[in-house]
């Protein structure tokens, strides 16, 4: 055999156990990339499911919650506020109750489906998007503001939480609209801040652009609340869960 055939037979061989080498490399680069695909699918389900039906991060924006939230050096801040984590067992499994500070779209505002709003969550959190009150008003009940005061079923609300500027100042926000019956699977809400709140008084709207337009936007919905405020998390020195209040109602 001629060193000419040696050198071919050699190239053939190199050729082959190349082509043989490739074939070994490409299944497991395949196998690479499906390894990654399939745990950025596990990750992504995974974030979606705790927040759909478990906790969701949220961050205080505005004025309406002071003194309770965004309420710092003495000072009710207008910008951003506390990072909070939202909890959503509670309305899977129980309702809401009075007291409870909720997080919500109010009736009208543009619905994200679960899809878009998990992005909304990874990519921005922007708490103009949403609503952040308390719930005053439960399912069957008559609410009536009096006298700078809230009567649930004609007797007086006892409110710890709020300010002394705000105590005796709940007021309406539209015009002789004094008297609220919650519709069943309805609640009305409030903010703490009430001089400044925008809330179920007016629709969740300023009066100077029409305030209410059916009585129903009056009150939200569970299926309208993204969860109930459970946890501060930032800033350190406010750190904590947020318990709810004890209520009383007063006969006079």
């Amino acid at each position: 055999m001629s060193h000419h055939d040696d050198a071919n037979n050699r190239k053939s061989i190199d050729l082959k156990n190349l082509n043989k080498e490739k074939s070994v490399r490409l299944p497991g680069a395949i196998k690479f990339i499906g390894e990654i695909i399939l745990d950025a699918v596990i990750i992504v389900a995974l974030v979606l499911f705790i927040r759909t039906y478990l906790i969701a991060p949220f961050q205080v924006h505005g004025t309406s919650m002071c003194n309770t939230l965004n309420y710092r050096n003495n000072i009710c801040h207008n910008g951003y506020g506390e990072y909070l984590i939202i909890t959503k067992l509670g309305y899977i499994v129980g309702s809401p109750q009075r007291g409870d500070i909720v997080v919500f779209r109010p009736p009208g505002t543009e619905q994200f489906n679960r899809i878009e709003a998990l992005f909304r969550t990874l990519l921005h959190i922007d708490g103009q998007d949403y609503f952040i009150k308390r719930i005053i008003g439960l399912p069957g009940e008559t609410v009536e503001l009096k006298n700078g005061y809230v009567y649930v079923n004609g007797k007086r609300l006892s409110e710890s939480y709020l300010s002394k500027t705000n105590e005796g100042h709940t007021y309406p926000l539209v015009p002789g609209k004094t008297t609220f019956k919650v519709p069943e699977g309805s609640y009305l809400v409030l903010g703490d801040n009430r001089q400044v709140s925008t809330d179920s008084r007016s629709c969740f709207r300023s009066s100077s652009i029409g305030g209410c337009r059916t009585e129903a936007d009056s009150f939200i919905t569970p299926s309208s609340m993204e969860g109930k405020a459970w946890l501060i998390l930032f800033p350190l020195d406010t750190m904590g869960t947020i318990k709810n209040p004890e209520y009383h109602l007063q006969t006079t």
